[in-house]
């Protein structure tokens, strides 16, 4: 699989987060190039070539159809009408704006799912097949030519998810929600984003679309999300200090036990909890973070009197580094006090800079709940020019207060039997249907007075669905643990390389490959699958199967 970059491009700027979404989608055995040095030899011996948003001189242009002609897979992302019109379709000159998405196959995308940006209006030659419409026009297109075939995106998938998962930088710092005037990451969402979709984590929608669009036409073998084939879900708990009392600690800590749950608390300024209480309660597999605050929220409750903008980088800097001075453990994850935020990604960019790498900051709140960033899953941010910032974007469904507390501005003041019954229903569906993660939020105060049956439903929900509970630092070590592994076939062998050692590891083997031992099969997007489990693994390369027939990479 290659994938081209054009770095003179600034419309191909998301490039490189594509390839962050296919390696969220265990599609991990990609090669990249720029452009300029796109030939015929750079193309041979790639199954699939993938080409994001870019415009192409006639040269490139003749060299991807001969490509395709002489038998490979094109995969291309808005592409230029000149390109278009090579491959035998009809450019309009016309776009929609904005639309929503609907797939023949309802397999993966079985409703309606929103598309930001342009999308390029064509007219398709008869034996075109139209995998998917936007507002009835062919948003998603194959066609083989010759002995090969293109997959034509009307629009760019890459920065489609980016906006779907950060917001709208129109509206950078301002408050739109009606709330109480803090500018939190879920206020990029309110003029984007009907809160009536957000039980639908449309971003993985797109990108587990895209990967299984991309095994059809080049099958080969996938990292499955999970540790084990047979895991679909995980359940991520947090809980933010808040002042609380050790007691009310000890209460959460005593529910966790009960339901074999691990937690990262993440600590206010002078919480109560003490340097001993953190190793008491690492030895049951509790980690603890930083919960950054201004020092006027002590006093005051929560303040608001200087300008957030002004603030926040200092907050997050003196935090960070009091909590290491006085836990004397790195901060790895996090999430602020009252989820302050700065600017579209800056403070991602800033907690990136302090070696933070897990931000929990992406919190449904009012008027939503649920996947307020049409995701459940970790992604490296992505700035508006197409940066990656080394900090992985981790949303947070729900916490307790915005529920069914009786009195904040952000809660629905939900009675507690609803609650439970609302957030029941996106847990199943996030293990039966999405294979996507649910991270929620349960403050130790919260649980010891008022939240403790929501909560523990909510565990309980997760364990009929097999999901683990796990700590945010525990989610990480797995995130990135995943995220460097890399798979490579040289003549039909394929390989996996870990820089890390492994406990377990779920891969996706295609049925043209014959695995060096035996496979599970599982039913995934109503698909029988065999995955391969490898277990113990150290770091190195480690065999994963031999192909049954001769096929390129």
């Amino acid at each position: 699989m290659l994938i081209i970059h054009d770095p003179s491009a600034p419309q191909s700027r998301y490039s490189h987060y594509l390839a962050e979404l296919l390696r969220l989608e265990g599609l991990v055995s990609s090669q990249a190039i720029d452009l300029t040095d796109l030939t015929e030899s750079t193309l041979t011996g790639h199954d699939i070539v993938i080409l994001p948003r870019t415009t192409l001189d006639r040269h490139q242009i003749t060299l991807l159809c001969d490509y395709v002609t002489a038998g490979g897979t094109l995969l291309a992302l808005l592409p230029d009408n000149n390109l278009v019109k090579a491959l035998g379709f009809t450019p309009c000159y016309q776009l929609t704006p904005h639309g929503q998405l609907t797939v023949g196959d309802a397999t993966i995308v079985a409703e309606p799912i929103d598309v930001i940006g342009p999308t390029a209006i064509w007219r398709v030659p008869d034996d075109a097949t139209t995998l998917a419409h936007i507002n009835q026009h062919p948003a998603i297109v194959s066609r083989t030519i010759g002995a090969g075939n293109v997959l034509l995106y009307a629009f760019d998938v890459a920065y489609c998810v980016a906006r779907l998962r950060q917001g709208d930088p129109q509206y950078v710092d301002l408050c739109a929600a009606g709330l109480d005037g803090i500018y939190r990451p879920s206020e990029l969402f309110v003029h984007q984003l009907d809160p009536q979709r957000a039980h639908i984590p449309q971003a993985d929608l797109h990108t587990a679309l895209l990967a299984h669009l991309i095994m059809t036409h080049a099958p080969q073998p996938r990292i499955w999300y999970y540790p084990r084939a047979q895991q679909t879900s995980t359940m991520i708990m947090t809980s933010d200090d808040d002042w609380s009392q050790v007691t009310e600690f000890e209460a959460l800590i005593a529910g966790l036990a009960r339901h074999d749950a691990q937690c990262t608390f993440f600590l206010v300024p002078q919480s109560r909890v003490t340097p001993s209480d953190v190793t008491r309660w690492q030895a049951a597999g509790h980690t603890f973070s930083v919960h950054p605050a201004l020092a006027q929220d002590i006093v005051v409750g929560l303040a608001t009197d200087e300008p957030q903008v002004r603030v926040v980088a200092d907050m997050l800097a003196e935090n960070i580094g009091r909590h290491q001075r006085e836990y004397a453990a790195p901060v790895r994850t996090i999430r602020q006090h009252a989820v302050r935020w700065l600017g579209y990604v800056e403070a991602a960019r800033v907690l990136a800079s302090h070696g933070v790498q897990l931000d929990c900051n992406y919190l449904a709140v009012s008027p939503y709940l649920g996947y307020v960033c049409g995701s459940g899953r970790a992604v490296r941010f992505v700035d508006e020019h197409g940066q990656i910032i080394d900090c992985f974007q981790q949303p947070t469904l729900w916490t307790e207060e915005c529920l069914i507390h009786p009195e904040y501005v952000f809660s629905f003041k939900w009675e507690v039997a609803h609650a439970i019954a609302v957030t029941d229903q996106l847990i199943a569906a996030a293990a039966q249907r999405y294979y996507t993660p649910v991270t929620i939020n349960s403050h130790p105060v919260s649980f010891a007075t008022y939240s403790q049956p929501l909560i523990e439903a909510n565990w309980q929900a997760a364990q009929r669905h097999g999901m683990p509970i796990v700590s945010a630092d525990t989610w990480l070590d797995w995130t990135t643990c995943r995220d460097q592994i890399r798979l490579h076939c040289h003549n039909g062998t394929w390989s996996l390389t870990t820089s890390q050692a492994i406990d377990c590891l779920a891969i996706i083997v295609p049925a043209h490959i014959t695995p060096v031992r035996p496979t599970t099969r599982v039913i995934r997007w109503g698909v029988s699958m065999q995955v391969l489990e490898l277990h113990q693994l150290s770091s190195g390369t480690h065999l994963i199967g031999q192909v049954a027939w001769e096929q390129s990479t």
